[in-house]
This record gives C-alpha cells, structure tokens and sequence, in this order.
C-alpha cells in the first residue's frame, strides 16, 4: 500500500513504522519477500541503504523508521503511515508525533497492523473504533485465515498456555483475563438484551475523586445509566450540590456515595440537606462475611452474578465497560473467602482508578434495596412526595 500510494502521489513522503529501527530493518529492508519483492526497479530513483528509504522517480520517499527512536520520526510530513507491531509501541508515538502530521490534511491517513498484547492503550482504540466513522478495522484470526497448517495449530495447542495460543493465533485481547471478576466477554454480551421491568427503581450514585481521579456521579434507572456527571474537584460542597442537583433533575429519592475519605464530608452534607443517602464502606465486613473478605467484594460479585445473568442493561461507555473487567480477585485458600485485588494494583495495570466502574457497583448494590416508584403517582408529580414507611434507611446511619 504505501508503495501504491506513493507512486500515485508524487513529491510525498510515506513511512513505514516499526517497534524498533532493528526490528523494521530486518522486517522490511533485509526480508526479500517484503520492500524489494513489491517495488517495481523501474519506479525507483535511488535507495538509501544507510538512512534507509527509497525515492521513486517522481519524487516520493518511502522511509523506514523505529518506534525506539521517536526524535527520527519527528520532522517528517508524511503524507501516509504503516505502524507495525502498534501493541508493542508507546502510545505517545501516535499521539503525540504521527497524529498531529495526519491531523493536517483529511487525505493523510495512517494504518495500523499488530497482535494483541493484553487490554493496553491499542484496545482501547480497536473498541473505540466503531463509533469513529473515520475509522475501519478487521481482524484476521488464523481459524479465519488458515495459513497454518492445521497440524502445527494442534502442536502450538499442546505446548503453549491456551490463553497465549488465543492471544497469538486467535487475536485476542483476554490474554490477561485470568482470575478478572467480570470477564470482558461477559460485558459485551449484554449488547442488544432487551429488559422489561415492571417496576422502576431510581438511585443517584456517586465514587468521590480521591488523589486527582475522576469523580463520577451517575443517575441510574433500574439498571440502566441515564444521566452522567464527572467532575475533577474534591470540594466536597460542590459534589454534594450536584448529587443534590441530579436527585431533584431525576426525580431519586435516594442517592448513594462512597463515604470513605471525603466521601464522608459528600455524606454528611447531603444529611443535612434533608436527602436520603446510603454511605457505602468498602472497607466494612460483608454481609455474607463467610464468602467474602469485605463489602467491597459482597458489591462486586452482586454485579459479577448481575452481569451473568444479563440483568444489567448494556453501559453505553467504553471506559465504564473496560474498567469493569479489569477487577481481578482471589480465593483466600484458609478460610476461601472472595478478596478483590487492592485497587491501587488496578488502577497501576489500568493507567487509573476504576471510579467509573466502583460508582455503577455501588448503584447497582443499593438500588436492589429501593422502594419501586409508583408510576400513577410520579406521572406529573413535582419532586416533593415524602417517602413513607419501608422505604431503606442509610446503611452508615
């Protein structure tokens, strides 16, 4: 392709990205099946053998480059990009050196090619790429392509871990989803399940921003998010005032937050304005304290066992889903206890704190105790009806 592309288009420059300067000399330069066995010698000018880069006769220049040396890449105006092996990149090569060139010019365009290597930063394109209508993608698993002979497919079976095999083979992303609470697969499925509740139940849930993370609030009904709020504060009026906000703007007569931290001050204002509001402490013995460690992993396991059996409505956000299935948890082998991994573990393996995902648990583990609302009474009923007997009290009251 870039050959094609740069003999089309005269005087631009195309470059061919590797993981490393070695790498791509050895994939692209001294390989006689790759550059010279496609390049026409009658189109060519003029190779470079030491900077490594090829001038076609009217005047493009195909270059070949490593992502270890980004400062080589910088200061070219490529007109087109091949990115090899991207998984095993820094992001910061696209991001921050190819993007902002193809960014220039709605004719420039950059492809990408490689193998995944767990969850990292290329998965997070690869799913975001359906809603970027700029964007295609396709996957080649070798059952699709067969290239490999099916005996030598048996052999690879055999000797390596079936998790590798799916990652390497079968391009898969879930390499690195052993001992992962939620599976990934698990969240997808939940895609096109319809849900029909007889009943509508309503929470304003909320996991505070603690050491610069993301405060997330959301307005959830039944299980269905239908209102977002993130915020980067840690005044804890002020979250407390948009919590207040969504509960009048929804119509919730109850709102839960994590009241650990400045959880507690976002708690404790909210009782003074008169809310109703459910504290939730992660740290806290469970409920069933012979099955699980704490109440943070009594919460995930409800969600776990929610998700399974596909009663949780499809979350529309990317990140919300990812941070899902990247809680991993543990079997404590002297009592068997369920412990989740500590969250700081996470959010090292995440690149950032679950926030998004530990706010839906904890709306999802409170809204199971929230009286129904009563349709006929709510239709045009301003948000000023006094909750009566049975309804939940807070759990930290």
């Amino acid at each position: 392709m870039l050959i094609r592309e740069a003999f089309k288009h005269p005087k631009k420059v195309y470059g061919y990205i590797g993981p490393t300067y070695k790498q791509a000399k050895a994939i692209v330069w001294r390989d006689p099946n790759m550059l010279m066995r496609y390049l026409p010698p009658e189109i060519v000018a003029r190779k470079n053998e030491s900077e490594l880069y090829v001038e076609l006769t009217n005047g493009s220049i195909i270059v070949i480059k490593g992502a270890d040396e980004p400062d080589s890449i910088r200061g070219q105006d490529y007109q087109g990009i091949f990115i090899d092996e991207w998984a095993l990149m820094k992001d910061m090569v696209w991001t921050e050196i190819l993007r902002p060139i193809i960014t220039q010019d709605v004719s420039r365009w950059a492809m990408f090619a490689f193998t995944p290597k767990g969850r990292n930063f290329v998965y997070d394109y690869w799913m975001k790429a359906d809603q970027w209508p700029e964007w295609y993608k396709s996957f080649l698993p070798v059952s699709k392509s067969r290239l490999i002979d099916n005996d030598e497919l048996i052999k690879a079976q055999k000797e390596i871990p079936l998790e590798m095999y799916n990652q390497e083979f079968e391009c898969s992303f879930l390499a690195d989803e052993e001992n992962t609470l939620i599976a990934a697969k698990a969240v997808e499925d939940l895609a096109g399940v319809q849900h029909y509740w007889k009943e509508t139940r309503r929470i304003i849930t909320c996991d505070p921003s603690q050491g610069g993370d993301e405060c997330v609030i959301y307005a959830i009904e039944n299980s269905e998010i239908r209102d977002t709020k993130i915020l980067h504060v840690k005044d804890t009026m002020v979250i407390a005032g948009e919590i207040a906000s969504m509960m009048h703007k929804h119509r919730a007569e109850s709102a839960c937050v994590d009241s650990i931290g400045i959880g507690a001050g976002i708690y404790d204002r909210l009782r003074e304005l008169g809310k109703r509001v459910i504290g939730i402490n992660s740290a806290e013995k469970a409920g069933d304290e012979e099955r699980f460690y704490n109440r943070r992993a009594e919460m995930w396991w409800y969600m776990m066992e929610q998700v399974r059996d596909k009663k949780i409505a499809y979350p529309q956000d990317i990140e919300l889903r990812r941070e899902l299935s990247f809680v991993k948890y543990k079997v404590v082998n002297s009592n068997g206890k369920i412990q989740l991994e500590p969250k700081a573990d996470t959010k090292n393996v995440l690149g950032r704190s679950p926030d998004r995902a530990d706010a839906f648990v904890y709306g999802i583990w409170a809204l199971k105790d929230i009286r129904p609302m009563h349709k006929d009474a709510w239709k045009d009923e301003p948000y000023s009806r006094e909750l009566g007997k049975g309804a939940v009290s807070a759990m930290a009251a």
